[in-house]
Protein backbone atom coordinates (compact mmCIF):
# COMPACT_ATOMS: atom_id res chain seq x y z
CA UNK A 1 0.00 0.00 0.00
CA UNK A 2 1.72 3.47 -0.99
CA UNK A 3 1.78 6.39 1.64
CA UNK A 4 -0.58 8.27 -0.40
CA UNK A 5 -3.44 5.34 0.30
CA UNK A 6 -2.22 5.04 3.89
CA UNK A 7 -2.53 8.90 4.65
CA UNK A 8 -6.66 9.00 2.91
CA UNK A 9 -7.21 5.31 5.14
CA UNK A 10 -5.84 7.01 8.56
CA UNK A 11 -7.37 10.27 7.85
CA UNK A 12 -11.13 8.48 7.27
CA UNK A 13 -10.44 6.45 10.06
CA UNK A 14 -10.32 9.35 12.54
CA UNK A 15 -12.46 11.89 11.35
CA UNK A 16 -15.13 11.26 13.51
CA UNK A 17 -12.31 11.06 16.44
CA UNK A 18 -11.44 14.73 15.23
CA UNK A 19 -14.92 15.71 15.75
CA UNK A 20 -15.64 14.62 18.74
CA UNK A 21 -12.44 16.36 20.10
CA UNK A 22 -13.15 19.65 18.41
CA UNK A 23 -16.87 19.60 19.76
CA UNK A 24 -15.59 18.91 23.22
CA UNK A 25 -12.92 21.86 22.85
CA UNK A 26 -16.02 24.16 21.97
CA UNK A 27 -17.81 23.61 24.83
CA UNK A 28 -14.87 23.55 26.84
CA UNK A 29 -14.28 27.36 25.08
CA UNK A 30 -17.53 28.60 25.59
CA UNK A 31 -17.60 27.13 29.74
CA UNK A 32 -14.71 28.80 30.07
CA UNK A 33 -15.67 32.28 28.47
CA UNK A 34 -19.15 32.30 30.38
CA UNK A 35 -17.11 31.49 33.93
CA UNK A 36 -14.98 34.55 33.05
CA UNK A 37 -17.72 37.08 31.55
CA UNK A 38 -21.04 35.73 33.20
CA UNK A 39 -23.66 35.20 30.68
CA UNK A 40 -26.16 31.86 29.92
CA UNK A 41 -25.85 29.02 27.54
CA UNK A 42 -28.14 29.57 24.63
CA UNK A 43 -27.93 25.77 22.28
CA UNK A 44 -26.14 25.27 19.39
CA UNK A 45 -25.53 25.99 16.26
CA UNK A 46 -25.15 23.70 13.35
CA UNK A 47 -21.95 24.57 10.74
CA UNK A 48 -19.55 22.53 8.67
CA UNK A 49 -15.77 22.53 9.00
CA UNK A 50 -12.44 21.86 6.66
CA UNK A 51 -10.04 20.32 8.62
CA UNK A 52 -6.95 18.19 7.20
CA UNK A 53 -8.63 15.00 7.93
CA UNK A 54 -11.75 16.52 5.13
CA UNK A 55 -15.44 17.77 5.97
CA UNK A 56 -16.63 17.73 9.68
CA UNK A 57 -19.58 18.66 10.99
CA UNK A 58 -19.96 20.84 14.21
CA UNK A 59 -22.45 22.34 16.75
CA UNK A 60 -20.85 25.98 17.47
CA UNK A 61 -22.34 26.57 21.42
CA UNK A 62 -23.60 29.95 21.65
CA UNK A 63 -24.54 32.64 24.63
CA UNK A 64 -27.73 34.03 25.23
CA UNK A 65 -26.64 37.46 24.95
CA UNK A 66 -24.62 37.07 21.90
CA UNK A 67 -21.22 38.01 22.53
CA UNK A 68 -19.41 35.15 22.83
CA UNK A 69 -17.90 33.21 19.42
CA UNK A 70 -15.17 30.44 19.88
CA UNK A 71 -11.88 31.20 19.95
CA UNK A 72 -10.91 28.21 17.93
CA UNK A 73 -12.79 29.66 15.11
CA UNK A 74 -11.47 33.08 15.42
CA UNK A 75 -10.38 34.64 11.64
CA UNK A 76 -6.77 34.84 11.60
CA UNK A 77 -6.50 34.10 14.94
CA UNK A 78 -3.11 32.56 16.05
CA UNK A 79 -3.82 29.87 19.27
CA UNK A 80 -1.10 27.69 19.98
CA UNK A 81 -2.78 24.22 20.89
CA UNK A 82 -2.61 23.08 24.43
CA UNK A 83 -1.42 19.72 24.70
CA UNK A 84 -3.33 18.55 27.78
CA UNK A 85 -6.43 20.19 26.65
CA UNK A 86 -6.38 18.05 23.76
CA UNK A 87 -5.18 14.99 25.21
CA UNK A 88 -8.30 15.61 28.04
CA UNK A 89 -10.65 16.01 25.68
CA UNK A 90 -9.81 12.55 23.78
CA UNK A 91 -9.63 10.98 27.06
CA UNK A 92 -13.44 12.37 27.84
CA UNK A 93 -14.67 10.93 24.48
CA UNK A 94 -13.66 7.54 25.00
CA UNK A 95 -10.53 7.35 22.79
CA UNK A 96 -7.95 4.68 24.29
CA UNK A 97 -4.43 5.93 24.72
CA UNK A 98 -3.09 4.64 22.35
CA UNK A 99 -5.30 5.82 19.89
CA UNK A 100 -5.23 9.23 21.15
CA UNK A 101 -1.52 9.03 20.59
CA UNK A 102 -1.93 8.38 16.85
CA UNK A 103 -4.33 11.01 16.63
CA UNK A 104 -2.61 13.48 18.00
CA UNK A 105 0.48 12.58 16.35
CA UNK A 106 -2.01 13.31 12.96
CA UNK A 107 -3.14 16.61 14.54
CA UNK A 108 -0.13 18.07 15.70
CA UNK A 109 2.83 16.82 13.29
CA UNK A 110 4.58 15.07 16.53
CA UNK A 111 5.14 11.97 17.54
CA UNK A 112 2.98 11.27 21.03
CA UNK A 113 3.28 7.96 22.70
CA UNK A 114 0.48 6.31 25.00
CA UNK A 115 2.81 7.09 27.66
CA UNK A 116 3.05 10.73 27.09
CA UNK A 117 -1.04 10.79 26.82
CA UNK A 118 -1.22 9.37 30.72
CA UNK A 119 1.12 12.16 31.42
CA UNK A 120 -1.20 14.67 30.18
CA UNK A 121 -4.99 13.37 31.49
CA UNK A 122 -3.02 12.72 35.12
CA UNK A 123 -2.81 16.74 35.20
CA UNK A 124 -7.00 16.67 36.15
CA UNK A 125 -6.11 14.11 39.11
CA UNK A 126 -6.19 17.03 41.21
CA UNK A 127 -9.72 18.00 39.64
CA UNK A 128 -10.87 14.83 40.02
CA UNK A 129 -10.37 14.89 44.04
CA UNK A 130 -11.30 18.32 44.05
CA UNK A 131 -14.85 17.30 42.76
CA UNK A 132 -14.96 13.79 44.82
CA UNK A 133 -14.92 15.89 47.87
CA UNK A 134 -16.65 19.46 47.23
CA UNK A 135 -19.30 20.51 49.22
CA UNK A 136 -22.63 19.25 48.38
CA UNK A 137 -26.22 20.66 48.99
CA UNK A 138 -27.96 20.23 52.15
CA UNK A 139 -31.50 19.39 50.70
CA UNK A 140 -32.29 16.68 48.15
CA UNK A 141 -35.61 15.49 47.38
CA UNK A 142 -34.08 11.81 45.71
CA UNK A 143 -30.92 10.15 45.73
CA UNK A 144 -29.90 7.52 43.45
CA UNK A 145 -27.46 4.61 44.61
CA UNK A 146 -26.08 1.97 41.91
CA UNK A 147 -23.16 0.51 41.53
CA UNK A 148 -21.22 -1.26 38.79
CA UNK A 149 -18.42 -3.75 37.95
CA UNK A 150 -14.90 -2.81 35.91
CA UNK A 151 -11.84 -4.71 35.64
CA UNK A 152 -8.68 -2.98 36.94
CA UNK A 153 -5.16 -3.52 36.55
CA UNK A 154 -3.33 -3.87 40.32
CA UNK A 155 0.19 -4.23 40.94
CA UNK A 156 1.81 -7.24 42.11
CA UNK A 157 -1.71 -8.81 41.92
CA UNK A 158 -3.46 -8.85 38.36
CA UNK A 159 -6.56 -7.67 37.10
CA UNK A 160 -9.30 -7.71 39.64
CA UNK A 161 -13.03 -7.37 39.29
CA UNK A 162 -14.17 -4.08 41.27
CA UNK A 163 -17.03 -2.32 42.37
CA UNK A 164 -17.68 1.26 40.95
CA UNK A 165 -20.35 3.19 43.35
CA UNK A 166 -22.02 6.19 42.38
CA UNK A 167 -24.54 8.85 44.01
CA UNK A 168 -26.57 10.40 41.64
CA UNK A 169 -28.97 13.49 43.67
CA UNK A 170 -32.33 15.75 42.30
CA UNK A 171 -32.62 18.76 44.01
CA UNK A 172 -36.41 19.66 44.96
CA UNK A 173 -35.83 22.26 41.59
CA UNK A 174 -34.95 19.10 39.68
CA UNK A 175 -31.08 19.67 39.08
CA UNK A 176 -29.36 16.60 39.18
CA UNK A 177 -25.88 16.48 40.41
CA UNK A 178 -23.34 13.71 40.62
CA UNK A 179 -22.58 13.69 44.48
CA UNK A 180 -19.91 11.35 44.10
CA UNK A 181 -18.28 7.51 42.82
CA UNK A 182 -16.32 5.56 44.72
CA UNK A 183 -13.95 2.14 43.76
CA UNK A 184 -14.23 -0.09 46.09
CA UNK A 185 -13.31 -4.22 46.18
CA UNK A 186 -17.09 -5.25 46.28
CA UNK A 187 -20.15 -4.12 46.73
CA UNK A 188 -21.99 -4.51 50.03
CA UNK A 189 -24.30 -2.33 52.15
CA UNK A 190 -21.83 -2.00 54.43
CA UNK A 191 -19.58 -0.24 52.22
CA UNK A 192 -22.97 1.72 51.15
CA UNK A 193 -23.07 2.55 54.79
CA UNK A 194 -19.78 4.44 54.39
CA UNK A 195 -20.36 6.09 51.44
CA UNK A 196 -23.59 7.58 52.97
CA UNK A 197 -21.63 8.72 55.98
CA UNK A 198 -18.97 10.97 53.96
CA UNK A 199 -21.98 12.61 52.05
CA UNK A 200 -22.99 13.49 55.57
CA UNK A 201 -19.88 14.67 56.40
CA UNK A 202 -19.76 17.00 53.00
CA UNK A 203 -22.70 18.59 53.72
CA UNK A 204 -25.74 16.58 52.73
CA UNK A 205 -28.19 16.64 56.05
CA UNK A 206 -31.84 15.89 54.69
CA UNK A 207 -33.07 13.47 51.52
CA UNK A 208 -36.73 12.84 51.61
CA UNK A 209 -36.14 9.45 49.86
CA UNK A 210 -32.45 6.59 48.41
CA UNK A 211 -33.38 4.80 45.24
CA UNK A 212 -31.88 1.61 44.80
CA UNK A 213 -31.71 -1.69 44.13
CA UNK A 214 -32.82 -4.48 46.51
CA UNK A 215 -29.00 -5.30 48.05
CA UNK A 216 -29.71 -7.16 51.30
CA UNK A 217 -28.98 -4.56 54.77
CA UNK A 218 -29.47 -1.17 52.52
CA UNK A 219 -32.34 0.03 54.66
CA UNK A 220 -30.49 -0.47 57.36
CA UNK A 221 -27.69 1.13 56.03
CA UNK A 222 -29.69 3.79 55.47
CA UNK A 223 -31.54 4.44 58.30
CA UNK A 224 -27.94 4.33 60.35
CA UNK A 225 -27.42 7.30 58.54
CA UNK A 226 -30.32 9.27 57.53
CA UNK A 227 -33.03 7.74 59.56
CA UNK A 228 -35.66 9.96 58.49
CA UNK A 229 -35.50 9.36 54.73
CA UNK A 230 -37.30 7.06 53.24
CA UNK A 231 -36.49 4.08 50.73
CA UNK A 232 -37.70 2.87 47.70
CA UNK A 233 -36.82 -0.43 45.80
CA UNK A 234 -36.09 -0.39 42.23
CA UNK A 235 -39.38 -1.10 40.88
CA UNK A 236 -37.57 -2.01 37.33
CA UNK A 237 -35.13 -4.13 38.78
CA UNK A 238 -37.75 -6.35 40.37
CA UNK A 239 -39.69 -6.55 37.77
CA UNK A 240 -36.83 -7.95 35.56
CA UNK A 241 -35.72 -10.34 38.64
CA UNK A 242 -39.39 -11.76 38.75
CA UNK A 243 -39.69 -12.81 34.93
CA UNK A 244 -36.42 -14.41 35.11
CA UNK A 245 -38.02 -16.96 37.45
CA UNK A 246 -40.78 -17.97 35.57
CA UNK A 247 -41.39 -20.37 32.43
CA UNK A 248 -41.08 -18.28 29.16
CA UNK A 249 -44.86 -19.00 28.60
CA UNK A 250 -46.11 -16.96 31.68
CA UNK A 251 -43.91 -13.78 30.91
CA UNK A 252 -46.22 -12.07 28.87
CA UNK A 253 -49.08 -12.76 31.60
CA UNK A 254 -47.15 -12.03 34.51
CA UNK A 255 -45.29 -8.97 33.31
CA UNK A 256 -49.14 -7.44 32.68
CA UNK A 257 -50.38 -8.67 36.27
CA UNK A 258 -47.18 -6.95 37.42
CA UNK A 259 -47.46 -3.55 35.66
CA UNK A 260 -50.67 -3.54 37.10
CA UNK A 261 -49.23 -2.69 40.71
CA UNK A 262 -46.69 -0.08 39.85
CA UNK A 263 -48.65 1.12 37.18
CA UNK A 264 -51.71 1.76 39.48
CA UNK A 265 -53.33 5.34 39.78
CA UNK A 266 -53.17 4.83 43.67
CA UNK A 267 -51.56 2.87 46.52
CA UNK A 268 -54.92 1.74 47.27
CA UNK A 269 -55.42 -0.08 43.57
CA UNK A 270 -51.49 -1.04 43.77
CA UNK A 271 -52.35 -3.18 46.66
CA UNK A 272 -55.43 -4.61 45.08
CA UNK A 273 -53.39 -5.62 42.24
CA UNK A 274 -51.32 -7.33 44.33
CA UNK A 275 -53.92 -9.16 45.86
CA UNK A 276 -54.50 -10.13 42.70
CA UNK A 277 -51.13 -10.88 41.98
CA UNK A 278 -51.07 -13.39 44.86
CA UNK A 279 -54.77 -15.30 43.68
CA UNK A 280 -52.92 -15.83 40.10
CA UNK A 281 -49.33 -16.97 40.81
CA UNK A 282 -49.43 -17.55 44.14
CA UNK A 283 -49.87 -21.55 44.08
CA UNK A 284 -47.54 -21.57 41.10
CA UNK A 285 -44.91 -18.85 42.08
CA UNK A 286 -45.50 -19.08 45.80
CA UNK A 287 -41.41 -17.28 46.49
CA UNK A 288 -41.74 -14.80 44.04
CA UNK A 289 -45.11 -13.51 45.29
CA UNK A 290 -44.26 -13.68 48.75
CA UNK A 291 -40.79 -11.44 47.94
CA UNK A 292 -43.41 -8.76 46.36
CA UNK A 293 -45.92 -8.77 49.38
CA UNK A 294 -42.62 -8.24 51.88
CA UNK A 295 -41.01 -5.72 49.93
CA UNK A 296 -44.55 -3.95 49.38
CA UNK A 297 -43.73 -1.17 51.31
CA UNK A 298 -40.30 -0.23 49.55
CA UNK A 299 -41.45 -0.86 46.18
CA UNK A 300 -44.86 0.76 46.89
CA UNK A 301 -42.77 4.23 48.12
CA UNK A 302 -43.28 6.13 45.50
CA UNK A 303 -47.01 6.71 45.78
CA UNK A 304 -46.45 8.81 48.65
CA UNK A 305 -45.52 11.12 46.56
CA UNK A 306 -47.03 13.60 43.79
CA UNK A 307 -47.96 11.55 40.83
CA UNK A 308 -45.79 13.42 38.16
CA UNK A 309 -42.40 11.97 39.69
CA UNK A 310 -43.58 8.31 39.85
CA UNK A 311 -41.26 7.88 36.84
CA UNK A 312 -38.70 9.24 38.16
CA UNK A 313 -39.07 7.52 41.78
CA UNK A 314 -40.16 4.16 41.02
CA UNK A 315 -36.88 3.23 39.04
CA UNK A 316 -33.17 4.06 38.86
CA UNK A 317 -33.57 4.90 35.15
CA UNK A 318 -32.02 8.02 35.37
CA UNK A 319 -28.67 6.47 37.06
CA UNK A 320 -29.01 3.96 34.44
CA UNK A 321 -28.67 6.47 31.77
CA UNK A 322 -25.55 7.90 33.63
CA UNK A 323 -23.65 4.24 33.80
CA UNK A 324 -24.16 3.85 30.38
CA UNK A 325 -22.39 6.84 29.45
CA UNK A 326 -19.39 5.63 31.57
CA UNK A 327 -19.55 2.32 30.11
CA UNK A 328 -19.07 3.57 26.32
CA UNK A 329 -15.87 4.88 27.50
CA UNK A 330 -14.60 1.54 29.17
CA UNK A 331 -15.54 -0.27 25.46
CA UNK A 332 -12.32 1.23 23.70
CA UNK A 333 -10.64 0.24 27.05
CA UNK A 334 -11.57 -3.53 26.20
CA UNK A 335 -13.76 -3.04 29.98
CA UNK A 336 -9.99 -2.66 32.08
CA UNK A 337 -8.36 -0.36 33.53
CA UNK A 338 -4.38 0.15 34.07
CA UNK A 339 -4.86 1.78 37.85
CA UNK A 340 -7.48 2.87 39.78
CA UNK A 341 -6.74 6.65 38.75
CA UNK A 342 -7.78 5.69 35.51
CA UNK A 343 -10.95 4.79 36.22
CA UNK A 344 -11.30 7.86 38.68
CA UNK A 345 -10.53 10.44 35.82
CA UNK A 346 -13.53 8.46 33.26
CA UNK A 347 -16.06 9.05 36.07
CA UNK A 348 -14.93 12.39 36.32
CA UNK A 349 -15.06 13.73 33.23
CA UNK A 350 -17.99 12.20 32.14
CA UNK A 351 -19.87 13.63 35.38
CA UNK A 352 -18.93 17.19 34.39
CA UNK A 353 -20.04 16.57 30.72
CA UNK A 354 -23.21 15.32 32.12
CA UNK A 355 -23.91 18.40 34.47
CA UNK A 356 -23.22 20.33 31.88
CA UNK A 357 -25.42 18.70 29.77
CA UNK A 358 -28.17 18.98 33.04
CA UNK A 359 -27.71 22.92 34.25
CA UNK A 360 -29.35 23.39 30.26
CA UNK A 361 -33.08 21.50 32.11
CA UNK A 362 -34.37 21.18 34.93
CA UNK A 363 -36.47 17.50 35.17
CA UNK A 364 -39.72 17.88 33.42
CA UNK A 365 -42.33 18.13 35.69
CA UNK A 366 -40.42 18.63 38.72
CA UNK A 367 -40.81 22.72 38.94
CA UNK A 368 -44.37 21.92 39.31
CA UNK A 369 -44.02 20.01 42.87
CA UNK A 370 -40.91 22.26 43.86
CA UNK A 371 -42.94 24.05 46.51
CA UNK A 372 -44.23 20.46 47.42
CA UNK A 373 -41.41 18.80 47.99
CA UNK A 374 -39.61 21.82 50.13
CA UNK A 375 -42.61 21.50 52.69
CA UNK A 376 -42.43 17.83 52.79
CA UNK A 377 -38.52 18.27 53.58
CA UNK A 378 -39.76 21.36 56.08
CA UNK A 379 -42.46 18.89 57.55
CA UNK A 380 -40.06 16.21 58.11
CA UNK A 381 -36.74 17.20 59.15
CA UNK A 382 -38.44 20.24 61.50
CA UNK A 383 -39.74 18.78 64.43
CA UNK A 384 -36.20 17.04 65.72
CA UNK A 385 -32.82 17.60 64.39
CA UNK A 386 -31.23 14.50 62.64
CA UNK A 387 -28.40 12.92 64.44
CA UNK A 388 -25.82 10.49 63.32
CA UNK A 389 -25.61 7.53 65.33
CA UNK A 390 -22.33 6.60 64.73
CA UNK A 391 -19.47 8.63 65.64
CA UNK A 392 -18.20 10.86 63.64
Amino acid sequence: MDQDTLQMILREAVRETVTQVLQALLNADREAFLREHGGRKNGYYPRKLETAFGQVELSIPRDREGRYYPSLLQPYARRQVDLGEVAVALYAAGVSQRKAAEVMSLLLGHRYTHETISALTDQVLKEVEAFRHRPIPEDMAWVYLDGFFLKVLREGIGVEREAVYVALGVTPGGQRQVLGFWLLPTESATAWEEVLRELWQRGLRRVLLFITDGLPGMEEAIRRVYPLAQWQVCVVHRVRSSLAQVRARDRALLAQDLKGIYGARSRVEALEALERLKEAWGSRYPSLVAAWWENSGALLRFYDYPQVLWPYLRSTNLMERFIREVRRGTKVRDHKFPKGEAVYKLLYLESERQEGRWAERRLKGVAEVQEVLEGMLRERYAPRTQTLTHKS
